[in-house]
């Protein structure tokens, strides 16, 4: 709520003022001005429904500026993770000891903003600050975020002459100047804005003892600019040593209990930020870059939402929320979006985490070695992005793929697609006397040379099979694969020309840097590597590439078992749509071992309900066709065909007209007399028929396009809900709901009764045709148990049909204020499914002590030192409750047992 807003409030109500009773502030439901033909054409929509709905918004006529004379007003622009806020708080502390100044901060930020483009805002002033809004008038602003440009107008609201500290890696200040959008080079010219340049993050590599608060600490790097360029020091008259002695003393008190270290590594930081901010000499407008992004611009739709099918409902389109939402919060103009009626209801589609590219917020990226790689996989199963998917692909399948993509960019090939077959014969060869540490990029040249060799085509027509073989090589650019032993050298020596090639590939769009992945890997298969343009565009490239590939065989799975859970488990993660099933592009924190164990769970029931819904589709499409045969053969059967000449004579008259089936049975009635259909039999078949038909179309595609979901979540407030819905990101493909802390287990239940009350009627019109087919079905007899048929008389294989309906939260929610809850709902004895995410303290809120955590731990609340030796109580174990209960299979697990623990998700899914 803006001054504006109050300035409209009053004046509604001043002679002349329209006097509204009911009205709206600091909301835009149409906008004066459309953001681009698409938002006018929606508000048109929007109109024509809702005629007087610009009506419910008033505005004022200005937006006064209500700062105190004197004050400075700061607004940082970072991302989320990188310390913007620690930074804040040390610079209101020491400008208070300065000062004595009064402060007002206001942290635009929640642990939503993971790796998101954040805002901090904070004023002081000699007398009180009385506006407690977003302060749009500023003085100072600084920018962390080195692409803040792309995504935000950072000098809105920056006074005539403010001052502005960016972030950049540039060695010289006419570099920095260029690399500043045309339009914002207009506006630093026309306010005649002071503009400044550091490299925090080169500051922060060099002087960060611990390599963990690199990013935290490029944050601390401007504190020490902002004393250096802003005109604090000299409206307050302060000296150098007195100035950099506060700071001292402030961090002294932030980080004196982590050790003289740190508080050293953080006065070193300030230092050399105060000595390196330069200033950037402002130069000519220069001009517009072709393709270039800037804040405001329509981004283009994410590659991975282009893949998603268009919903028949709007409210569950994914391409609508885009274009409507999720493209305004992708340019950083969240707040420009309309007020409409889907925004109301307060729901959004699934899968809207992919509107999110993690690629400004992470400065290294994983590269795999794939010489030195063993396909353990614990890379891909460790991930809690879904960024490092592994797959198996053949070797013939490769070869087709890249003719594919070739064509697919309207390239003509006449010779490429015999000629791969001898490139896989050549290669097959290679492989065969090839070692498992091998490049097999270098064996696919000589492979491509041996070929070229052997052609017997001459002249121009060599020649251009030369030419596609070069395009062969630029439509794989460089895409690695391994001859590894699980998944080359084991199957070709039980059956020869049956290896596969595997590949470890990075999603450009969920990796946010953690190395979790570098981490686990003890081969040496994966190593950090600084993010450039270059390697970024290479990404993208061989994600594209992957995207194309086929999934893997289901031969490669190394599963001798799923639904008993027996084999090399984590390997059902090959599977491009178990490990897609969560989609990532959320909020959570680098490296959040929570997401893994989700991922890991959401994977294991995609893979057990992949296989059991293709088969019951399978089984109803089956059930469809005889149904349909056995409507039409009862009603042929009213037809008498036993008169041969009574037939004849029909045949006779019809000459050379059509005789059609309805033709003959009305020539016969009209002869014999019919027997009357059983139109009470005829309307329940015929029913039941098209209750089938829409069923197999719920499974195939339904409204979404992506037929039915294969689980629904009801998450408890906490860590997961933060991360995993925020509006309007959501990563997850299926039905997930949020309601209160403790709740979810309640609220499972009640969804769980209303889900098998669906199910029931799919499988009832499935026992019903079933029973029609085998001519046993008597209304009389069977309508009473089908009328009152639940979950509770479903079959084992009927029940295995069901998706799991879970109930998600972490040690608060589970532990503590919602234990009631959890309790209740093990004593009802409904098969629902809870899942906690143990991590021993309250995450959400700081880490703070919680039941779940061990006798002597140290956290929040709980310090060890010579009074408190940490956490003092003993910790509830929540599994001995549960086996308590004695109606509950309890499994506790960890990613340090990937497999075993997959394979208590089997179990207690199948109990």
């Amino acid at each position: 709520l803006q001054p504006e807003g109050l300035v409209a409030a009053v004046e509604n109500m001043l002679p002349g003022g329209k006097h509204k009773k009911m009205f709206y502030l600091s909301i835009d439901f149409l906008r004066d001005q459309p953001i681009g033909p698409k938002q006018e054409a929606y508000q048109q929509e929007i109109e024509a429904a809702y005629p007087k709905v610009r009506e419910l918004a008033i505005h004022g006529s200005e937006n006064p500026n209500l700062m105190p004379k004197g004050s400075i007003t700061v607004r940082f622009h970072s991302v989320g993770g990188w310390g913007a806020i620690t930074t804040g708080k040390n610079l209101a502390m020491t400008l208070f000891d300065l000062l004595g100044y009064h402060i007002k901060a206001n942290p635009k930020y929640g642990s939503e903003k993971k790796g998101q483009p954040t805002t901090y805002y904070l004023s002081v002033a000699p007398e009180p600050i009385r506006v407690n809004c977003e302060y749009f008038f500023v003085d100072v602003v600084m920018s962390p975020d080195p692409n803040v440009f792309k995504h935000t107008n950072a000098l809105a609201g920056l006074k005539q002459g403010g001052v502005f500290i960016l972030q950049s890696e540039q060695t010289s200040p006419e570099k920095v100047w260029q690399d500043i959008p045309p339009a914002f080079q207009k506006i630093i010219i026309d306010k005649g804005i002071k503009v400044f340049f550091l490299d925090a993050f080169k500051i922060a590599r060099e002087e960060a003892s611990d390599p963990e608060l690199q990013l935290r600490m490029q944050g601390i790097a401007f504190q020490g600019a902002f004393f250096a360029a802003s005109p604090l020091k000299e409206a307050a008259g302060l000296g150098d040593d007195t100035l950099l002695a506060a700071i001292r003393d402030q961090l002294q008190h932030k980080f004196g209990g982590k050790g003289a270290r740190v508080v050293e590594d953080n006065m070193r930081v300030v230092r050399r930020g105060w000595d390196e901010v330069r200033s950037v000499p402002v130069g000519e407008v220069s001009e517009p870059v072709v393709g270039g992004r800037v804040a405001g611009s329509e981004p283009p739709i994410p590659v991975m939402v282009r893949r998603l099918p268009q919903s028949k409902a709007l409210l569950s389109d994914v391409h609508r929320f885009w274009e409507q939402t999720g493209s305004f919060y992708a340019r950083g103009m969240g707040n420009d979006t309309i007020t409409d009626p889907f925004v109301g209801l307060g729901v959004m589609p699934a899968s809207t985490a992919l509107f999110r590219d993690m690629t400004s917020i992470r400065f290294e990226h994983p590269e795999w070695v794939p010489e030195n790689c063993t396909a353990c996989g614990k890379c891909y199963t460790v991930c809690p992005d879904t960024a490092i998917p592994g797959l198996v692909s053949e070797v013939g399948a490769v070869l087709d793929t890249v003719v594919t993509r070739a064509r697919k960019h309207g390239l003509e090939l006449k010779h490429l697609p015999k000629a791969v077959r001898g490139v896989e014969r050549n290669l097959r060869q290679l492989f065969d006397t090839a070692r498992e540490t091998d490049p097999v990029g270098d064996l696919l040249e000589e492979a491509i040379d041996k070929t070229l060799a052997a052609s017997e085509l001459e002249g121009e027509e060599r020649e251009r099979l030369g030419k596609e073989m070069d395009v062969f090589r630029q439509e794989l650019d460089g895409f690695r694969f391994a001859l590894s032993r699980p998944y080359y050298t084991v199957p070709e020596k039980r059956e020869p020309g049956s290896g596969g090639l595997l590949s470890i590939t990075v999603n450009p769009y969920t990796c946010k840097g953690c190395m979790e992945c570098v981490a686990v890997c003890e081969d040496d298969a994966l190593r950090p590597l600084r993010q450039s343009e270059d390697s970024v565009k290479r990404l993208r490239e061989h994600w594209d590439f992957w995207l194309d590939l086929p999934n893997t065989p289901k031969k490669y799975g190394r599963i001798d078992d799923l639904e008993q859970g027996i084999g090399a488990l984590e390997t059902l993660l090959l599977d491009k749509a178990n490990y897609l099933t969560f989609s990532s592009g959320d909020g959570a924190c680098l490296g959040c071992s929570e997401k893994t164990i989700i991922h890991l769970f959401t994977a294991t029931i995609e893979a057990l309900m992949q296989q059991r819904v293709a088969k019951h589709v399978g089984e109803l499409a089956e059930l469809i066709a005889k149904l349909e045969k056995h409507i039409q053969l009862k009603l042929v059967a009213d037809i008498d065909l036993s008169d041969p000449a009574a037939m004849a004579k029909i045949v006779a008259d019809a000459k050379d007209r059509d005789l059609t089936l309805a033709g003959i049975a009305g020539k016969m009635e009209s002869r014999d007399g019919g027997r009357p259909i059983d139109q009470e039999w005829l309307q329940r078949t015929s029913q039941l028929l098209a209750r089938l038909k829409d069923l197999e179309w719920r499974y195939r595609e339904g409204l979404t396009g992506r037929g039915r979901s294969h689980m629904g979540m009801v998450n408890s407030t906490g860590c997961t809900s933060v991360w995993g819905s925020t509006y309007p990101f959501n990563p997850y493909p299926f039905p997930w709901t949020n309601h209160l802390f403790q709740d979810s287990p309640s609220m499972a239940m009640g969804i769980f009764e209303g889900h098998m009350a669906k199910m029931a009627d799919g499988f009832r019109a499935i026992r019903q045709a079933r029973l029609e087919l085998e001519g046993g079905y008597d209304p009389a007899k069977h309508d009473d148990f089908f009328t009152y048929f639940d979950w509770r008389q479903f079959s084992d294989e009927e029940w295995e049909l069901c998706p799991p309906v879970v109930a998600v939260g972490g040690d608060g929610a589970m532990y503590d204020i919602g234990f009631q809850n959890l309790s209740r709902a093990m004593a009802s004895g409904k098969p629902i499914k809870m899942l906690v995410v143990d991590t021993q303290v309250y995450s959400n809120t700081g880490g703070q002590a919680c039941t779940s955590g061990f006798i002597g731990q140290v956290s929040d609340m709980a310090q060890y030192g010579r009074v408190q030796k940490g956490k003092q109580e003993p910790r509830k174990e929540i599994a001995l409750i549960g086996m308590a209960h004695r109606t509950t299979y309890v499994m506790q697990g960890s990613i340090a047992n990937a497999s075993h623990m997959i394979e208590g998700f089997i179990r207690g899914l199948k109990a």
